[in-house]
């Protein structure tokens, strides 16, 4: 479950990091070889037309001229190849890749704090991420942008980065455990209002569907 604590090392994510360093690191190995032969027939070539510039010939002479550049060229392409493979990022194998981008933001959030935070503070934060995201789900299909539908955008987009964010750049004598625990759990508590008032609203909606539908298809009595 991506949406549950991991303040140690995953062992999942470390085998999936080896596994990206080492394929990253197995494309840069080859990406060489493949330059160094290119560039010792480049220099082979390189070689042969230099004798023929020597005998004085004016077509060699352009032909190694165009050996020369095309050896840098391949050099620089080589160079940037290879700085791309190294800079990569490494893939998160905790994402949620066909969740709405806000899920996937606040996911993004669980992850960059859980390990900075004190430990007193991380249930509060599991408490106040879950409930955003059971909001937000429930929220999904309302295609008016109410105060619930705000509120729980608000709260993943905003207000959850920008507390603890806030917290951890405080210096450490203006750190308040208590307070930021506060904050999380007011954020909880209407989301979680958020998503149980949105649950009453499609029972109603079904149970409204229900009577219409026996209204409907129910042949009066004689």
């Amino acid at each position: 479950d991506p949406w549950r604590l991991q303040p140690g090392r995953d062992p999942r994510a470390a085998l999936a990091h080896g596994r990206t360093q080492a394929r990253r690191f197995a494309g840069v190995g080859l990406l060489a070889v493949l330059t160094l032969t290119a560039l010792s027939f480049l220099g082979t070539l390189a070689v042969l037309l230099g004798i023929g510039v020597a005998s004085g010939s004016d077509v060699a002479g352009w032909l190694l001229g165009a050996t020369l550049l095309l050896s840098l060229i391949v050099l620089g392409w080589s160079v940037r190849r290879a700085r791309r493979l190294l800079r990569a990022p490494t893939p998160d194998p905790l994402t949620l890749e066909a969740a709405p981008r806000d899920e996937q933001d606040l996911l993004r959030t669980l992850r960059q704090h859980e390990r900075a935070l004190p430990a007193p503070t991380l249930p509060a934060l599991l408490g106040a991420v879950t409930a955003t995201r059971d909001a937000l789900r429930a929220t999904a299909h309302t295609t008016t942008l109410t105060r619930d539908v705000f509120d729980a955008r608000q709260a993943a987009r905003e207000d959850l980065p920008r507390i603890l964010e806030t917290y951890q750049t405080a210096a450490p004598q203006g750190r308040d455990d208590r307070e930021l625990t506060r904050q999380l759990r007011l954020i909880e508590d209407r989301m979680a209002r958020i998503a149980q008032a949105q649950a009453e609203s499609q029972r109603r909606d079904q149970q409204a569907r229900t009577t219409y539908l026996r209204d409907k298809y129910t042949p009066p009595q004689d």
